[in-house]
């Protein structure tokens, strides 16, 4: 593994921690609100609300779509990668060189 991949690797796992903790603290903060809520009398859900999705299967399909393209988005860039670079061209490599003056 190269230096610059494993600088990137760490510096992607300490955001990935910070981002985690973030979340943790939000969770902790937000629990008194849900169990307030929880207590709150319940109310009939509009008619119209029967078709549509709960927020459980909106998140499902936007992270199943997201896991679809990043896999997709591996696989260009590991085809593009594997791809041969170009040979030098004739042309580019047969330049006469100039010709000192004396």
């Amino acid at each position: 593994m190269s230096e610059f991949a494993k600088l990137a690797t760490a510096a992607g796992d300490q955001y990935l921690d910070a981002v985690a903790e973030m979340q943790e603290n939000y969770l902790k903060s937000v629990a008194p609100v849900m169990d307030w809520m929880s207590k709150l009398p319940s109310m009939p859900a509009p008619a119209f609300a029967t078709d549509l999705p709960t927020p459980q299967e909106m998140t499902e399909a936007n992270f199943a779509f997201a896991n679809k393209w990043l896999k997709q988005q591996q696989k260009f860039a590991d085809r593009l990668f594997a791809t041969p670079a170009p040979a030098a061209t004739s042309s580019s490599t047969s330049r006469a060189k100039p010709k000192a003056q004396s």
